[in-house]
């Protein structure tokens, strides 16, 4: 069943929350540049693109892309933004950066990684959606999650609130990139239903 249908209440008015939660993401991380080392802004910008790539993209699953240009842009776009994630998960993993800062970067980078990584499987298989691996790794998704969410939770713990907020502020966004792909999940099993009857 689907989670709202756009004609609803809740469907009119859900972009407008949305995008408003991006804007608050977007305010964070220029007070984010103001307070972090270059590796860390760096990386904040190339998630920042990502995650608006992601969400051209998954806001569209259900229609093939508009030209050869449109595809190239987002697909280099999103190929660019990894290459720079990457390089600030490396560096979050040296042993001067842990020396400095903990290990709590390094692991939140790569499990952000991963989460970004079954997004691009749900992308690319759009419409080839296998029941059983689509409720595995929703699974796999869910835990990561939980995972951030306690990580994010050892930052207010240890006194990091803007830490806290920003991380919460990642999930609540990314969390809008799932609805995406769920609705049209539930979209494309309602149309299979009406092919078989």
């Amino acid at each position: 069943m689907l989670i709202f249908t756009k004609n609803s209440f809740i469907g009119r008015v859900f972009p407008y929350f949305k995008w408003a939660i991006y804007v608050l993401l977007f305010i964070n991380m220029i007070l984010f540049f103001m307070e972090q080392t270059v590796v860390e802004g760096i990386e904040s910008l190339a998630w920042l693109v990502l995650l608006l790539l992601l969400e051209w993209e998954t806001s569209q699953l259900d229609e093939d892309y508009s030209s050869l240009t449109e595809k190239l842009f987002l697909q280099t776009g999103r190929l660019i933004a990894y290459i720079l994630i990457v390089y600030s998960a490396y560096e979050y993993g040296t042993s001067a950066y842990i020396g400095e800062n903990g290990s709590l970067d390094i692991f939140n980078a790569v499990i952000w990684i991963a989460v970004a990584l079954l997004i691009e499987y749900d992308i690319f298989y759009e419409k080839h959606f296998h029941h059983i691996a689509v409720k595995f790794l929703r699974f796999i998704k869910i835990a990561l999650y939980i995972s951030l969410f306690i990580i994010a939770i050892l930052w207010q713990i240890d006194g990091e609130w803007l830490d806290f907020y920003d991380a919460t502020l990642w999930i609540v966004c990314f969390f809008f990139i799932e609805l995406n792909i769920l609705q049209f999940e539930d979209a494309l099993e309602l149309e299979n239903e009406r092919d078989t009857k």
